[in-house]
């Protein structure tokens, strides 16, 4: 027998005895409810956490800075017992926007967490679903889980509790924006495009041409050939073989504790929007920041591959990383050329005062790498004269109107 259940009977016997030696049948009386009351709420003492299914369903597991994310919760009472109350303290990480809850009350226990608190009086079988919203998504990484879930009884004591997983996660990447050239037959980073070459890659296969004398029969497209009924010869893009790897400066501010959270957004934009228009002109794209990720890395990596589907991995790795720098700029621009081939281009994005990287950008460009300086920020041209005078080729990066409201990207020499 329960604890509590052993209390209720043993207060009740009690009450019956002194009824008894007393001839009080008001105590008697009670004594019976109060037996009843023990053995009833033994009920939700037992089976009321039971067979309670608690559901959250994101409308995306992945977003983009400013959109709105739809959140069901769904509360299915699978048995024939009703709940008079079931609550679900749901939590999730700071910073999300809930149209339907404003206020969220933070979680004691867990730092950079609040709670999302529901509760529902539920009948036999009985499902509930409730439509939430997250708005004005900001660039970053939401956790959702554990849950806590209570049931009382019919007077309202609390009669048990349970603590779920249901783990769920949201990465929210920067805005990608299209990027204006000064000059609409350079590509926005690296080399200008390769439009022939002498050399072809074999995984970049283009279709079908006519048979040529000197074509290897190996290059010989024979399905096509015999539906054709005419010799056919496999094609293919020419190698262009262009390998740019952004590296994102974190640290916007000479003070590393401190940082300008705008410039660091439009960073974080600019380096998004760059990825996807160097991997649209067919160049092989990585990224690199000094930043934690929330894994035991220092350095935050992602190694350069090419397609329009690498697209996601430097979205995601962007909402990964923070302002707060995981160690001197300079070392991760070392630590690259242990993972980069000489012949790469390695894209610098900063928002600071590119003096201070003046000799380790040398040391790239003398070991056979291109080194090219994208500043950002609001003294983005001051800081390209800089980089010029010291022999850097640089182009300054404009973000309007502004990070919050981001539409084009505006690069200038």
């Amino acid at each position: 027998m329960a604890p509590a259940l052993s209390n209720w009977v043993a207060l009740a016997l009690l009450m019956a005895a002194a009824a008894a030696i007393l001839d009080a049948p008001g105590l008697l009386l009670v004594a019976t409810v109060t037996l009843a009351y023990g053995s009833i709420t033994r009920l939700w003492t037992r089976f009321g956490i039971q067979r309670i299914s608690y559901q959250r369903q994101l409308g995306a597991d992945r977003a983009v800075a400013g959109d709105s994310v739809p959140l069901d919760v769904t509360i299915w009472n699978r048995k024939p017992l009703p709940l008079p109350w079931v609550g679900a303290e749901d939590l999730v990480s700071e910073g999300l926007t809930i149209r339907e809850r404003p206020l969220l009350e933070r979680a004691e226990e867990r730092m950079g967490r609040e709670i999302l608190d529901n509760a529902w009086a539920l009948g036999w079988y009985e499902r509930v679903i409730r439509h939430f919203h997250l708005d004005n998504l900001r660039r970053g990484v939401y956790e959702f889980g554990p849950v806590r879930l209570r049931v009382r009884d019919i007077l309202g004591r609390d009669a048990v509790d349970e603590t779920i997983e249901r783990p769920a996660t949201l990465v929210v990447g920067p805005r990608t924006v299209p990027v204006h050239l000064p000059d609409r037959q350079i590509a926005p980073l690296g080399d200008r495009r390769a439009r022939r070459s002498l050399f072809a890659d074999p995984a970049l296969y283009g279709g079908v041409r006519p048979f040529q004398p000197g074509d290897s029969l190996r290059r010989v497209h024979w399905r096509a050939t015999a539906r054709l009924g005419t010799p056919v010869s496999r094609r293919y893009e020419p190698a262009r073989g262009r390998e740019v790897v952004m590296a994102v400066d974190v640290q916007t501010l000479e003070e590393a504790q401190y940082w300008d959270e705008e410039a660091f957004e439009e960073l974080c934009i600019v380096a998004a929007s760059l990825g996807r228009r160097l991997l649209d002109d067919g160049a092989t794209v990585g990224l690199a920041a000094a930043s934690y990720t929330g894994t035991t890395q220092r350095y935050a990596w992602l190694a350069p591959q090419a397609g329009l589907g690498h697209v996601s991995r430097i979205e995601g790795l962007l909402a990964r990383i923070g302002p707060l720098s995981s160690g001197p700029f300079g070392s991760l621009l070392t630590w690259m050329t242990r993972r980069v081939p000489p012949g790469a281009t390695v894209t610098v994005l900063s928002a600071r005062d590119p003096r201070s990287l003046l000799g380790v950008l040398r040391r790239l460009r003398r070991s056979g790498y291109a080194v090219q300086l994208v500043s950002a920020g609001p003294d983005g041209q001051r800081h390209v004269v800089a980089a010029r005078r010291a022999g850097l080729d640089a182009l300054s990066a404009q973000v309007t109107p502004n990070a919050r409201a981001a539409e084009a990207l505006l690069l200038a020499g």
